[in-house]
């Protein structure tokens, strides 16, 4: 039974409390007005501890959803009006401050049985990032591009070791995991949350890190130590492969490269070799494009875009990675899984065929494909088919293999035609195969033609 006056008494306090916040933060900013980020991260600290104590004070959600929409209420307020610029005032474009406090009530709202999971995952969130942050400020001299956001390697270190302490502590401390398992959980969670908030954009960091936390912390709290130590060795593998491989390359940036690992990861980590081997299929078929592209175009066309890219490219096959780790009926959604992958790249491929084929051949085919686009359309989706999508059906599908893959090549061919036709490029081929949103609503569709194909054909 909840107790609502106590419930409201306590409410009314931590809004105290929090406004109180909000003055030191104001009162911060006026005594260093040259260093407005010293208030920003002073207001996130403070506003981050007092969110952690919320499971042992509020029974009910609801009131945490109060203080949450109250809070965002007055961000939103203050930010129009112009005033406590010890939050707002910030040059990039940034959410943050909206983003804090809707991640306080989801995290609540989620771990309502897990206490100690949302007291982590709040910690990280509070300590990490600002200390991560004014370390990289005063200390950080290697920087790397995140779209035009420069970070520091020293600020990510920082955020690392402030993350792995903010979990292996609490494991340690709060609960009846082994230190060895601690050890682990804390170093497998501190890697990914640190590649995650490396990625982050426009003050994104605030919902991605805590949730990232989150999940990743339900999924291993409960797992036996083999489990875990394999775990730790397969994401070690897979960062220095990716490492070892970016080095003599050096076609993407190393945002680009954390997002490939993380995406490599959650494959392999969540559901099985079969559903990470066609990621590693398109990876290679991207690599060879992007070859192509700098042969002709030269590296600094390419140095501007990665994170949204290869996030658009990632986003639906993770989805699909989360289901299938989440229900027993993997067939259903293995070739929507596929199509998700071959259909961006059928897409990008379309440039590649194109413009560059021919180059290095007497024939003049890019001309012809230019003006036959029916011809195109068919290369890239067949092509694209076969190379991604067509070892792994034969490994994974028992039966009805040539079924799957034409179903497949329907729903690739479908996203295709429509990104082109609604671009109004299907016979004018686009200048940038980066052109990554009308493509990701057209992979949508595609994946839905395929759900549509499975009632109708046997697979």
């Amino acid at each position: 039974m909840i107790d609502i006056q106590r419930e409201v008494i306590t409410a009314l306090g931590i809004a105290g409390i929090y406004l109180l916040v909000f003055f030191i933060g104001e009162t911060v900013r006026r005594l260093i007005p040259s260093n407005t980020e010293i208030s920003r991260k002073a207001v996130h600290l403070l506003g981050g501890l007092i969110a952690i104590s919320f499971p042992y004070l509020f029974i009910s959600h609801w009131t945490v959803l109060a203080l949450s929409v109250s809070f965002c209420a007055i961000v939103l307020i203050t930010k129009n009006k112009g005033i406590l610029k010890s939050v707002h005032d910030i040059e990039r474009k940034s959410y943050g401050s909206i983003c804090y406090p809707a991640a306080i009530y989801l995290i609540f709202l989620l771990s309502s049985t897990k206490p100690v999971i949302y007291f982590i995952s709040i910690l990280v969130m509070a300590v990490s990032d600002p200390i991560a942050a004014l370390v990289g400020r005063k200390y950080g001299v290697i920087k790397f591009d995140v779209e035009g956001n420069l970070k520091s390697i020293e600020g990510s270190i920082a955020f690392f070791c402030v993350t792995f302490l903010c979990i292996h502590l609490p494991l340690l401390l709060l609960t009846n995991i082994g230190r060895t398992e601690s050890v682990l959980i804390a170093l497998i969670t501190a890697l990914l949350v640190t590649g995650f908030e490396a990625i982050s954009l426009s003050g994104s960091d605030n919902i991605i890190v805590p949730f990232t936390t989150y999940f990743i912390l339900a999924k291993f709290i409960d797992q036996p130590l083999n489990v875990v130590v394999w775990q730790t060795e397969l994401l070690l593998i897979l960062i220095a492969t990716g490492i070892i491989m970016y080095i003599p390359l050096r076609l993407s940036k190393a945002s680009g490269l954390i997002v490939m690992i993380i995406l490599n990861y959650a494959a392999l980590s969540m559901c099985s070799y079969y559903w990470f081997l066609p990621l590693f299929l398109a990876q290679i078929l991207y690599y060879l494009l992007i070859l192509s592209f700098v042969h002709y175009e030269g590296k600094e066309k390419v140095a501007s875009f990665q994170v949204k890219v290869l996030l658009y490219i990632g986003i639906i096959p993770a989805i699909f990675l989360f289901i299938a780790s989440n229900h027993k009926d993997h067939i259903y959604v293995y070739l929507p899984y596929l199509t998700s992958i071959t259909a961006q790249l059928a897409i990008i491929c379309n440039y590649y065929f194109a413009n560059y084929i021919s180059r290095p051949l007497p024939l003049k085919a890019d001309n012809y494909l230019k003006h036959h686009g029916r011809v195109l359309e068919i290369v890239c989706s067949v092509a694209t088919t076969l190379f991604i999508a067509g070892m792994p059906i034969y490994f994974y599908k028992t039966n009805h293999r040539l079924n799957s893959l034409i179903i497949v090549a329907v729903g690739t061919w479908v996203a295709y035609v429509l990104n082109f036709t609604v671009n109004n490029y299907y016979r004018s081929v686009k200048d940038n195969i980066f052109d990554y949103r009308w493509r990701f609503v057209s992979a949508a569709i595609g994946i839905a033609c395929v759900f549509l194909l499975q009632e109708f054909i046997s697979v």
